[in-house]
């Protein structure tokens, strides 16, 4: 006996495929130790397209992030995740705030002005490297890679580690403790389940 494929439930499976591997990276910041994740949406024009559909439609109600699509100078995609309350925990820091003030961000801080000039700096041609700052990098580490800090550079991770590490793994151990919660219970969820506690 011959099965034939039911189409409408291998696309739900593929989606929620793409949808699952998304979360995996976005554990940190769903869960609130990360205040943001950038990913680029890889494919051709039509696949960006149908995957930007799949994470509008799965994240468009999200109560713990908010999202920002954004095509680069060279036509490409990318998705900035924000989880906003982690995010102004990040920049109530007045040296994180100073810096980016130095950098040329907006001498009056607000939360929606300082991500409207993050993605205005991302579609350009010369990537941002301040973004490790809004992706929870501690301070001093984004002030090395950038040439401003006086720290040697003393180990990569995720991101490359200046001065004292203690500082810098405490941020890395708390990103990747919640990205292992988050695989777990992608593990042992299904979509829908996801969708409602996410």
């Amino acid at each position: 006996m011959k099965l034939e494929c039911n189409k409408k439930c291998c696309e739900n499976k593929s989606n929620s495929l793409y949808i699952k591997r998304i979360l995996e990276m976005l554990g940190a910041v769903i869960l609130g130790s990360k205040p943001a994740e950038i990913i680029n949406v890889p494919g051709s024009k039509e696949d960006k397209k149908i995957k930007l559909s799949q994470i509008e439609a799965f994240f468009s109600n999200c109560s713990r992030i908010t999202y920002r699509i954004i095509t680069t100078h060279d036509g490409g995609k990318r998705v900035l995740f924000i989880n906003e309350k982690s995010m102004e925990k990040v920049l109530v820091n007045k040296r994180c705030i100073n810096f980016l003030k130095f950098v040329g961000y907006p001498a009056d801080y607000q939360l929606n002005d300082y991500m409207d000039e993050l993605v205005f700096r991302l579609q350009s041609e010369e990537f941002p490297h301040e973004i490790g700052v809004f992706l929870g990098y501690p301070l001093k580490d984004v002030l090395g890679f950038m040439g401003y800090g006086k720290n040697e550079l003393v180990e990569v991770k995720n991101w490359r580690i200046y001065g004292d590490k203690e500082i810098s793994y405490e941020v890395y151990n708390n990103f990747m403790r919640d990205k292992a919660i988050m695989k777990e219970m992608i593990e042992t969820m299904n979509i829908n389940e996801l969708r409602r506690v996410i």
